[in-house]
C-alpha cells in the first residue's frame, strides 16, 4: 500500500485532507512512508486532527534525503548510511528524522561552496577557479573603464556629496528600498533650497571628492575580490602584503584552483567522518574517496614532472620527475635521513649522560567521532575537525614548554604525529633530558596534557587511565630510542622498514593491517589536513645540514676557487671544513657537537643559511601590458611579491667574524619536452625564432624574406617524420582519450533527470 493511501485511510477521507496529505508527500517522497506510519499511529490514538497537527507540525523542517543523495552522487551511499543511522540513535523515529535531515542540510551547505559543488571532478575546479578568476578581473576592468566618467563627472560638479546612511531596520527588501529613499530625501545636498532665516554658506558642507586612479580602482577591486573570496569560504591573502600581490593572487586561477581544492577534500573529508566511513572497520585513517582523489593528484603531478626537464650551464638534462627522486621527495630518502638523525641524537645523549622517555599525547573524547573499542559512534563527539584536535595538541605542547622554560628545563627530541583509527591526531615525543629533571618533567607535561576534562581519566571503577598521557622511559637493555620510533616513521611515510627480531606483529600497525598498505592512507590524511607529521625540537637546523652536504668532494674545486677569491677569516674556514667533514661523512651526531649542541639559540649555532632576495637581470624594465616602470633587478614571483632563495650558509667563528659560502653552483632553466622537440635550445643561449620575420622595425633593407622550394621541402619533410614519431602518436592519444572523457563527463552532467511519476489524485485503492 502507498503512503499516500495508508494515511488517507486514517484521515476524516475528505477532499481537503487528501490534497494536504498529498502536498506533504510529494514534496518528501522518500520519508512519505516513514510519515505515513507516524501519521497512522497518531490517528489511531488521538484522533485524525491531532495526526494532521503532528504531521504539520514536523514535517515544516524536513527534508527529501534522495535530492541530496542525487546532488552528490559520488558519496551518495555513505550519506544515505549515515542518515539511516543517525535516525536509528533517536529515541523517536520523528527525532531521528529532524535530527538527519539537519544533518544533510548541513552538509549541503558545506559542500556547495557558493554555487560549486566540491564532489565533482578536478575538471570542474578548474573551471571554476578559472571563473572565479575571470570574473574578479571582468569587474576590475569595469573600474577602470570608469576612472575618465568619475573625473569627467567632477569636474562638472556632478557628484553630490558623500552620505553617511543608517542601516535600514526592515526586514523585507521593499522596506528596506523605502527607509534609504527617505533618508536621502531629507538629508541636506546642495540641490535641495536652503531656509530663508539661514545664510547660504552656512548650509553647504562641502565635500572634497578624491580624483579616481588606478590605485584607488586596485583597492576598491580588492574590496570586492576579499569579499567574493569569504563568500566561498577562503580566507583571503593575508593584510600584511601589498595591495598589489594580495589581487594579483585573487585573480589567478592557479590560486583559486589550490585553495578550492584544499576547501573541498577537508570538507569532503570531514563529512565522510561524520557519516562514519572513517574507522577501522570501514575506511581506516581516511575515507576511501581521499584516498583516491589523493593518488589522481599523486598521478597528476607524476606526469607533470615527466612532462618538464631542467637544463644547466653545463648542459645536464634531467626531467623534474628524475630530480625529485634524488632529494627528499624520494621517500625512502626521506625515512633514511630521519632514522639517521634520531640514533645519532640517541647517541650524543648517551655519550652526555641524558635520559631519553617516550610520550604519547592524546585529545579529550569530544575530538573522537568513533569509540575506539567498537567503533560505534562517539556521543561526546562535537564536530571537531583533525586540524582542531591538532590546534588543540598544539596548544598543550606550547604551554608545556612555555612551563619548562620558567623553570629552565632542556629538553630536545622529535615529535612524531600520526592518526587514530578514526582520523583523530595523536602524538608520539621521544625526548631527552637530564637525569635530574625527569620527574619535574614528567609532572610538568601531564598536569597540561591532563587539564582538559579530568573526569574522563577514569574509568567505570575509579581507577585512573592513561589513554590522555603515557610515558616510558627507554630501556637501553631492550633496544634502543630509534627502535621506539622506527615503526612510527616508517608507517607515516611509506611502510618500508626492516622487522625487529623478536617483536611479534612487527609488520603491522596496531589494527592487523600491513604497513605497506595503510602508508598512503596516512600520508593521504596527513596531505588532505595539513598537518606536519615530524618535527624535531631543540636540535640545529636541518636545512644548514643538507647545504653543508652540497660542498663534497665533487665541489672541492668550486670550494677551493670561492675560498681563494673571498679569502674569509682562518678560524671561520677551520670551523666550515670540520663542520663539513662530519656532515659528508653521515656523522649527525659529530654535527650536533660541532654546532654547539642541543638546545642552544639559533642565532648563536656557528653556521645559518644564507638567505638573500634572488635577483633577475633580463626583466623588462617597462611593461606594455600595465604601463608599469620596474626598477631594481630583484626578482619577481608569479604575483609580483620578491622571491627569497637560499644559495649557501653563513659561517661565524663565535668572534663576531662570518662568512658566506656559496653551495649552490648551478643555475636550472626549467622547460616542457615539447620546447626541446621542437627546436628550442636551453641552458642560457638564445632561443630559436617563433616566427621567420625579424621583430625589428620594417624598413627598406629588412623585409620578410619567403623560404625557398627547397626550404618548404624540407619544412614538410620534417614535419612527416615528427607526425610518425613516437612522442606525436602518444600526444594525439593522449589528447583523444581525453576528449572522450571529456564528452562523457558533459554528458552526465546535463543529463536530464529521471522523471518521477506522479500519483494521480484519487488512487484506484481509495475509490
Amino acid at each position: 500500500m502507498s503512503a499516500l493511501a495508508l494515511a488517507f485511510q486514517h484521515s476524516s477521507g475528505s477532499k481537503d485532507c487528501y490534497l494536504f496529505l498529498q502536498a506533504h508527500f510529494e514534496r518528501l517522497p522518500s520519508l512519505a512512508q516513514k510519515l505515513a506510519e507516524g501519521y497512522a499511529h497518531v490517528s489511531k490514538r488521538h484522533g485524525h486532527a491531532a495526526a494532521n497537527c503532528w504531521l504539520r507540525r514536523n514535517a515544516q523542517d524536513l527534508i527529501d534525503p534522495a535530492s541530496i543523495y542525487r546532488r552528490f552522487h559520488a558519496i551518495g551511499h555513505d550519506l544515505e548510511r549515515g542518515f539511516n543511522a543517525l535516525v536509528k540513535r533517536a529515541s523517536t523515529t520523528i527525532e531521528g528524522l529532524k535530527a538527519a535531515c539537519e544533518w544533510l542540510a548541513s552538509v549541503q551547505d558545506r559542500l556547495v561552496v557558493h554555487g560549486f559543488n566540491v564532489t565533482h571532478d578536478d575538471d570542474a575546479v578548474i573551471n571554476h577557479a578559472q571563473a572565479q578568476a575571470t570574473a574578479l578581473e571582468r569587474e576590475r576592468s569595469k573600474l577602470v573603464g570608469g576612472i575618465a566618467e568619475h573625473n569627467r563627472r567632477l569636474r562638472l560638479g556632478l557628484l553630490p556629496p558623500s552620505l553617511n546612511l543608517k542601516t535600514p531596520k526592515a526586514r523585507t527588501l521593499s522596506g528596506q528600498a523605502r527607509e534609504v529613499a527617505l533618508q536621502i530625501a531629507t538629508s541636506r545636498n546642495p540641490l535641495s533650497p536652503p531656509l530663508g532665516i539661514i545664510p547660504l554658506m552656512a548650509v553647504f558642507r562641502w565635500h572634497r571628492a578624491p580624483v579616481m586612479c588606478l590605485a584607488v580602482v586596485n583597492e576598491m577591486a580588492l574590496e570586492k575580490a576579499r569579499h567574493r573570496a569569504r563568500l566561498h569560504g577562503i580566507n583571503p591573502p593575508s593584510l600584511k602584503l601589498k595591495s598589489s600581490v594580495q589581487l594579483a593572487k585573487l585573480t589567478d586561477p592557479i590560486w583559486w584552483r589550490r585553495q578550492l581544492r584544499r576547501l573541498g577534500g577537508r570538507r569532503l573529508e570531514q563529512v565522510q567522518r561524520e557519516a562514519h566511513r572513517v574507522h577501522k572497520r570501514a575506511g581506516i585513517y581516511c575515507s576511501n574517496v581521499t584516498l583516491d582523489r589523493r593518488r589522481a593528484q599523486k598521478n597528476r603531478n607524476r606526469a607533470l614532472l615527466e612532462a618538464l626537464e631542467a637544463i644547466n650551464q653545463e648542459g645536464q638534462v634531467y626531467t623534474l620527475a628524475e630530480l625529485a627522486e634524488l632529494g627528499l621527495s624520494n621517500p625512502d630518502h626521506r625515512r633514511a635521513e630521519l632514522m639517521l638523525r634520531i640514533s645519532d641524537t640517541e647517541a650524543e645523549s648517551r655519550r652526555m649522560g641524558h635520559v631519553g622517555m617516550f610520550y604519547t599525547l592524546t585529545a579529550p573524547s569530544r575530538f573522537h567521532p568513533v569509540i575506539s573499542e567498537n567503533s560505534v559512534r562517539n556521543s561526546k563527539y562535537d564536530g571537531s575537525t583533525p586540524r582542531d584536535a591538532q590546534a588543540y595538541l598544539q596548544k598543550v605542547w606550547a604551554r608545556t614548554r612555555a612551563a619548562l622554560a620558567r623553570e629552565n628545563l632542556s629538553i630536545y627530541g622529535i615529535r612524531v604525529v600520526e592518526p587514530h583509527h578514526d582520523g583523530t591526531p595523536h602524538w608520539h615525543l621521544l625526548i631527552w633530558m637530564k637525569r635530574e629533571d625527569t620527574k619535574r618533567i614528567n609532572q610538568i607535561m601531564q598536569s597540561h596534557a591532563e587539564a582538559d576534562t579530568p573526569q574522563e581519566l577514569y574509568d567505570r571503577r575509579g581507577r585512573k587511565t592513561t589513554a590522555r598521557f603515557k610515558v616510558e622511559r627507554i630501556n637501553y637493555t631492550k633496544g634502543t630510542a630509534a627502535g621506539y620510533v622506527a615503526k612510527y616513521i616508517s608507517k607515516n611515510i611509506n611502510g618500508e622498514q626492516f622487522t625487529r627480531e623478536g617483536v611479534a606483529n612487527d609488520d603491522k600497525d596496531r589494527y592487523g593491517h600491513e604497513l605497506t598498505s595503510i602508508a598512503p592512507r596516512i600520508e593521504s590524511w596527513a596531505a588532505v589536513w595539513g598537518i606536519r607529521q615530524f618535527q624535531f625540537v631543540g636540535l640545529p637546523s636541518v636545512t644548514v645540514w643538507r647545504e653543508v652536504r652540497r660542498l663534497n668532494e665533487k665541489h672541492i674545486d668550486e670550494l677551493a676557487a670561492w675560498e681563494a677569491a673571498t679569502r674569509p677569516e682562518r678560524r671561520v674556514a677551520d670551523r666550515l671544513h670540520q663542520i663539513r667533514k662530519a656532515a659528508n661523512a653521515g656523522q649527525w651526531d659529530q654535527f650536533l657537537r660541532l654546532m654547539g649542541g642541543p638546545n642552544l639559540p639559533r642565532k648563536q649555532r656557528p653556521i645559518k643559511p644564507w638567505t638573500m632576495p634572488r635577483v633577475d637581470l633580463q626583466q623588462a624594465e617597462f611593461s606594455h601590458a600595465t604601463g608599469e616602470v620596474r626598477q631594481g633587478v630583484e626578482a619577481k614571483g608569479r604575483h609580483g611579491e620578491n622571491k627569497l632563495g637560499t644559495f649557501g650558509i653563513v659561517v661565524s667563528d663565535g668572534r663576531g667574524n662570518e662568512h658566506e659560502y656559496l653551495t649552490r653552483f648551478y643555475k636550472w632553466e626549467v622547460r616542457s619536452k615539447a620546447q626541446r622537440h621542437q627546436g628550442v635550445s636551453g641552458g642560457g643561449e638564445a632561443a630559436s625564432p617563433w616566427t621567420r620575420v625579424t621583430n625589428c622595425t620594417q624598413g627598406p633593407d629588412i623585409q620578410p624574406r619567403e623560404p625557398s622550394p627547397e626550404e618548404i621541402k624540407a619544412q614538410r619533410e620534417r614535419l612527416e617524420e615528427w607526425k610518425r614519431s613516437e612522442i606525436y602518436r602518444a600526444e594525439a592519444e593522449d589528447a583523444y582519450r581525453e576528449g572522450q572523457a571529456a564528452i562523457e563527463a558533459a554528458r552526465n552532467l546535463f543529463a536530464p533527470p529521471t522523471p518521477t511519476p506522479q500519483e494521480e489524485y484519487f488512487p484506484p485503492e481509495l475509490c
